[in-house]
């Protein structure tokens, strides 16, 4: 699983299991992709579904389209917005990646029509949707800090608790 992977990956654990200075720094894209991926992970798994992985495909058609009903969402985009040049873009307000999104952005609905116009209108976007973009994703990274933060802790935790079964049942 996603969590039993990455999180040590990221934390880093010394011997004895207690956590030590992080032995990856991530930046704020990495750190907002690891949070993004735990949930949307968390929330297949719940659903009694494996969480797709690179390498790893989900065993047939028919279990790849579960998962990405359950991922992207069923139901038309319930998010759109027409962009200068009359391009429309869409996007769920249902499925895992956007309940993802409103956990670490919080307005699912203003994320979505601020970064979509950030994205495209780049420089040209206007400054009050840049703000917003900048406010939003600080809000999103304080967000996924605390959220990789609790889940190590959980981790170290249920590591600490195999280490001390351990060693109950074979003292030095």
């Amino acid at each position: 699983m996603f969590t039993a992977v990455l999180l040590p990956a990221i934390t880093g654990l010394t011997g004895c299991g207690t956590p030590r200075e992080p032995a990856l720094s991530l930046g704020p894209d990495d750190t907002l992709k690891a949070a993004q991926r735990l949930l949307t992970d968390r929330c297949l798994t719940r659903q009694g579904l494996t969480p797709p992985h690179p390498g790893h495909p989900p065993a047939g058609a028919a279990e790849a389209r579960r998962v990405d009903r359950a991922l992207f969402g069923t139901s038309p985009a319930e998010l759109t917005l027409t962009l200068p040049s009359g391009h429309v873009i869409g996007h769920h307000t249902d499925g895992c990646l956007a309940a993802a999104e409103r956990r670490l952005y919080g307005d699912q609905r203003r994320w979505f029509q601020t970064v979509t116009t950030v994205n495209n209108l780049k420089t040209k976007a206007p400054s009050r949707d840049r703000a917003a973009y900048r406010e939003l994703r600080s809000h999103a990274l304080a967000e996924a800090r605390a959220l990789l933060t609790a889940a190590h802790a959980e981790l170290s935790a249920g590591h600490n608790e195999i280490t001390a079964v351990r060693k109950e049942r074979h003292p030095s």
